[in-house]
């Protein structure tokens, strides 16, 4: 299964705690941190909101909380303790976008 999102970065409220606390891990939290300008951080919360719309799109995984996309060594997007679900993010122009694959167990 393939899902997609995009996510308009200028609707994401990078000050909301509320909003990072229903969206982001406790290890999402502590990358979201570990950058420093506010556009990396912006771009950060989106891309994560749109992968996980992506893999609910795919998968029908509703609980946020229950995944977390990580950033490998290399860089690469990868959902913690889920081999079966391959992600992308892209971010440009104001938006990020992300797309999911679902692989047969």
């Amino acid at each position: 299964m393939i899902g997609i999102d995009i996510v308009d970065l200028s609707r994401i409220d990078i000050s909301s705690e509320s909003f990072r606390r229903h969206l982001l891990t406790e290890e999402e939290e502590q990358e979201y941190q570990q950058k420093r300008i506010d556009s990396r951080r912006r771009e950060y919360i989106g891309g994560r909101f749109a992968a996980k719309e992506a893999i609910f799109k795919a998968s029908g995984i509703q609980d946020v909380l229950s995944l977390s996309v990580l950033t490998g060594e290399s860089g690469k997007p990868y959902v913690k303790d889920h081999p079966e679900i391959d992600v992308s993010i892209s971010h440009d122009g104001g938006y990020a976008v992300a797309a999911a694959i679902i692989k047969e167990k």
